[in-house]
């Protein structure tokens, strides 16, 4: 019998690519000498002012917190070996998820991998087939991508609409389940934070859950880095707007993985429900102790807090003064371009310039409203602010 001559999985695929590359949608990645993180990075030799990290408060190339990682590992085993619930919790996995709860203001916590994992099991465990999922349109992909997996009906409300929300709100019958609301403190491409008291508001009227995903808020924001619902909870009397909050610690936090905060009682449930948590390997006993220590080092960097404000600041006001549009009032400032192809085209000339900046284009954003990112750290100097700012300001009419 003769093998069929079909036309390979690879050609197929790269006929994808092709495509995506003639609407201005083509990507690529390159190797950093020494890694990402850091303000100025290094690639065939020549110096770069890097906005791509988003290594807010600059632990992740402090050597004093890589010491104090150093020595996590060195002390504890560095794998679990195991799923969480075939061996792989351990006491210091307990000590160190009861001290994130309590540094964070909430009563359970669950380390999990990756963010995308932590958003994974919100949505399988939060969710079951046929019920109402509120979610803004600009939540992150891995919510997206988990909401067919639940069987959720999706209800998109338009990106931080409170209006539209409340109107998608109003017409759930009233014995209906709890409905489930998602949405981000700190949206990590527009730079828009979410009305946090207006939230509040809603939730008191509707009785929803409310799941926020505060991966780019903690460590550099609110009281002790606590985060944007931590700063809403200080304004309202102590109430959190938040039933749940998920947290990472690839940004801000200098580490890798991701967390859960989680109400009372709600651990279990995730154990039992939550296949991101039941079939993988738990994070390990080294891991951990890095949170006991971070836990330790949050309420140290006050003043990182402040230098990372200051220069957000300053690079805003560079901006607008050369007549740039920009969008976000925190540490991920965005220049809305909207083409794609002029996106792409003023992410390659920052770069010929000694500027590494995200264009971002669909479907990291909506078609037709491509951005460039920046992603600023305590460690930028005013320096390379103005040098940044003033290069784009070149650039920007020239790429029409």
């Amino acid at each position: 019998m003769s093998v069929p001559q079909r036309r390979s999985l690879y050609d197929c695929l790269n006929d994808r690519l092709r495509a995506d590359a003639r609407l201005g949608l083509a990507r690529d990645s390159a190797a950093m000498a020494g890694g990402a993180a850091g303000p100025l990075l290094y690639r065939d030799g020549r110096e770069y002012i890097s906005f791509m990290s988003n290594d807010g408060l600059g632990l992740a190339a402090d050597a004093h917190w890589q010491a104090r990682v150093a020595a996590c590992f060195a002390a504890h085993a560095p794998s679990a070996s195991a799923s969480r619930l075939a061996g792989g919790r351990s006491d210091v996995v307990d000590q160190a998820c009861r001290a994130v709860a309590d540094y964070f203001g909430f009563a359970e916590c669950l380390f999990l991998p990756s963010g995308y994992q932590a958003n994974l099991a919100c949505v399988t465990t939060l969710l079951q087939q046929g019920q109402e999922a509120f979610v803004d349109r600009r939540c992150h992909a891995s919510v997206m991508r988990a909401l067919p997996l639940a069987g959720a009906r999706i209800r998109a409300w338009n990106h931080l609409d409170y209006d539209h929300l409340e109107r998608l709100l109003s017409s759930l019958p009233l014995d209906a389940p709890q409905p489930v609301v998602m949405a981000e403190s700190l949206y990590s491409m527009d730079g828009a934070a979410l009305d946090l008291e207006r939230m509040a508001a809603l939730r008191r009227r509707y009785g929803f859950f409310l799941c926020v995903d505060e991966a780019h808020a903690l460590g550099a924001l609110g009281p002790g880095g606590r985060g944007l619902c931590a700063a809403q909870a200080l304004r309202d009397g102590g109430r959190a707007p938040a039933d749940l909050v998920v947290g990472t610690l690839g940004k801000s936090l200098g580490l890798w993985g991701a967390f859960l905060l989680l109400p009372r009682g709600f651990t279990p449930l995730f154990e039992h429900l939550a296949s991101a948590i039941m079939h993988s390997t738990a994070l390990p006993p080294a891991h951990a102790a890095c949170m006991l220590a971070l836990v330790e080092e949050l309420p140290r960097l006050e003043e990182r807090r402040r230098t990372l404000a200051a220069r957000v600041a300053f690079f805003r006001q560079a901006l607008t003064e050369r007549g740039l549009p920009v969008m976000g009032d925190a540490h991920i400032l965005s220049v809305p371009v909207g083409d794609e192809a002029r996106c792409r085209r003023l992410a390659a000339r920052l770069s010929e310039s000694g500027v590494l900046v995200l264009g971002a284009r669909w479907p990291t954003v909506p078609r037709g409203q491509a951005l460039l990112r920046f992603g600023l750290t305590a460690r930028h100097t005013e320096e390379l602010l103005a040098r940044t700012a003033a290069v784009l300001s070149g650039l920007w009419e020239g790429q029409g």
